[in-house]
């Protein structure tokens, strides 16, 4: 993945999981704050 498509996914998840924990769904934001950490830690191995 790109560094720009990998932005774009951290972006499009933190929605996702800012929707999910205010829907309720801890379990679905925790998971997706999980991967928005795996792809922050791509990005600064990048770097």
């Amino acid at each position: 993945m790109s560094d720009s498509e990998l932005k774009k996914a951290i972006r499009t998840l933190r929605e996702r999981a800012n929707t999910a924990a205010t829907s309720g769904r801890t379990d679905d934001a925790t998971r997706i704050e999980s991967t928005i950490r795996d792809y922050q830690l791509e990005m600064t191995q990048r770097l």
